[in-house]
């Protein structure tokens, strides 16, 4: 009311002080009423005093009633107005229900009441300007707006497949039909479409992140919140904030934290950072939960009124159930969960390699590098169709790559001849040790994960199937009796290998990680499966909240 009808809202306020005042006056008369009364000595018609005075109370009296009767016209004319803004008012009880019952889905989900006012208060006051002529069409207006806010904000913080819950929840308070999303669906992009059948194509479902970080670190975070920044394991997000600074000409100070030296550091840098209104990320904080819990957030929580409103702080941190409920409920949460697929798995692995190491390597390097790096993203990529792709969710990660580059730098090392600088240079792929870098991959550096007996024998043969010399051969293809999978490229320089994986697809299809159509159906039955048992399960829990 106060924002999109400041005139009703300042009538409301007026009357209502105004019918104050009026009944303090009413009761004032009264009590003078009854003090000439008790003061009068005989009959009260005898005391010429008395009845004078009376008349005179009972005309301001009902002079005052009149007023009281008016105020109270008045005023339910206006509540008639407010009573326009009842639905909408309704719809803000129902997501803040459903804010507070995502934590049912996950630890990380912690949106306390200042989350859902600070979206409300930024699409009131950007809707306050709206011009619709049409009531109706601005409350319309407003409630999208609202929708699409908090599917932005909230979506962020929210995984892969809960994003979907959450949208499939907005779409039924929006529709206010509990069957949405409900009906049989064969894959997640029928989901999709129930959310923008409602909402449209550019509805904002799954948040607005890490590729509008500029945005949300200007607009939507302040120098008291943090932005805290949570990935899966070997997946490190704090080169996009570094870019990001770079570009806009930010100074930020870094902190790798676990040690008790970046402890004191952190907290020198957040001092000094918060008054010069500059920039400071505190990279991997799971590494500290205690110092996390008994102190750094009580120092977050001191951030107020005489923090440099130029001050961002930025905590990035891997998923950790013992993050402190204390930081996530001050943060505003980004959850960056890395793309999927053997190109981005590809390309996270060799953007990661430095140029020195890729350029100043040998031929044979850099091809065993490629080959290495493939067997990892179709390993990682096999953990999708779990329990098709692995029997097991094994916790292979990026580090696994890392073991694997030693390993082929060590033992590729040891073949070839010397060169003039007396270190061996590799010249040719049959010579290379590759029974000793089949074996050690397969029982040391991946091998080490797997406790199947049956995964192990994929492991083995998909190892087996690439670490060959036919390798370094023009028309090798990755994917045996694969005709679609494919080919290495002809060179083995650093531009030649990024171009080739640029040209891959961002879909990987199943039969490149040995696996076959019906791996890809199942595994949607059970992603839109679990979307819809949660969505059923946050249903409930929202009903109950309300009662």
């Amino acid at each position: 009311m106060k924002s999109l009808k400041p005139e009703l809202e300042e009538q409301r306020a007026t009357l209502l002080k105004l019918q104050s005042e009026q009944n303090v006056k009413l009761r004032e008369l009264e009590d003078q009423m009854l003090a000439k009364i008790s003061a009068c000595e005989g009959s009260i018609l005898d005391d010429d005093r008395v009845v004078e005075g009376m008349e005179i109370l009972m005309k301001e009296g009902s002079q005052v009633e009149e007023q009281i009767s008016h105020s109270a016209e008045v005023m339910k004319q206006v509540h008639q107005a407010v009573a326009r803004f009842e639905p909408f008012a309704a719809v803000c009880r129902k997501m803040f229900v459903l804010l507070e019952a995502l934590r049912e889905l996950s630890f990380l989900y912690e949106f306390p009441a200042k989350a859902f006012m600070t979206i409300l208060e930024h699409i009131l006051e950007h809707e306050s300007a709206s011009r619709e002529a049409d009531e109706a069409a601005r409350i319309g207006a407003l409630k999208m707006a609202l929708f699409r806010e908090t599917a932005a904000r909230i979506g962020r913080s929210l995984q892969v497949d809960d994003k979907l819950v959450f949208s499939i929840l907005l779409a039924r308070f929006y529709q206010n039909d509990e069957t949405m999303g409900s009906a049989q669906s064969e894959s997640s992009e029928d989901l999709i479409a129930v959310i923008t059948g409602v909402f449209g194509e550019d509805f904002p479902w799954q948040g607005r992140a890490l590729n509008d970080l500029n945005e949300v670190t200007e607009s939507e975070i302040n120098s008291t919140v943090p932005l805290l920044l949570c990935s899966a394991p070997g997946h490190d997000v704090s080169g996009r904030v570094e870019a990001m600074a770079r570009d806009l000409g930010k100074e930020l100070f870094s902190v790798a934290m676990g040690s008790t030296e970046g402890y004191a550091t952190a907290e020198s840098m957040v001092a000094m950072a918060s008054k010069r209104g500059t920039w400071v990320m505190l990279k991997n904080v799971h590494l500290c939960i205690e110092w996390l819990r008994d102190s750094f957030v009580k120092r977050l929580q001191t951030l107020g009124s005489q923090t440099h409103k130029d001050f961002r702080i930025f905590i990035t941190s891997e998923m950790n159930d013992r993050l402190p409920a204390a930081l996530l409920q001050i943060s505003d949460l980004m959850v960056a969960e890395a793309p999927t697929g053997v190109k981005a798995s590809l390309t996270r692995f060799f953007s990661s390699l430095s140029k020195d190491r890729l350029g100043s390597s040998s031929m044979i390097h850099n091809r065993m590098y490629l080959l290495l790096g493939w067997t990892h993203a179709v390993i990682q990529e096999r953990l999708r169709y779990v329990p098709n792709g692995w029997t097991e969710r094994y916790e292979f990660t990026e580090a696994d790559a890392w073991h694997g580059l030693d390993v082929i730098d060590s033992l590729v090392s040891t073949s070839g001849s010397l060169d003039e600088s007396n270190n061996r240079t590799p010249s040719d792929p049959e010579h290379l040790p590759w029974d000793a870098i089949r074996s050690t991959l397969c029982k040391g550096v991946f091998g080490g994960r797997v406790t199947s007996e049956v995964d192990q024998r994929v492991l083995d043969e998909l190892v087996h199937a690439v670490f060959v010399p036919a390798s370094f051969n023009v028309d090798f293809r990755l994917v045996e009796g694969s005709t679609t999978s494919p080919t290495l490229p002809d060179g083995s320089r650093r531009e030649d290998i990024l171009s080739w994986i640029a040209s891959l697809p961002t879909h990987t299809p199943p039969a490149w990680i040995g696996l076959d159509r019906s791996a890809e159906e199942e595994r949607e039955q059970r992603v839109v499966q679990s979307v819809q048992d949660k969505v059923s399960k946050m249903q409930v829990q929202c009903e109950s909240d309300k009662e």
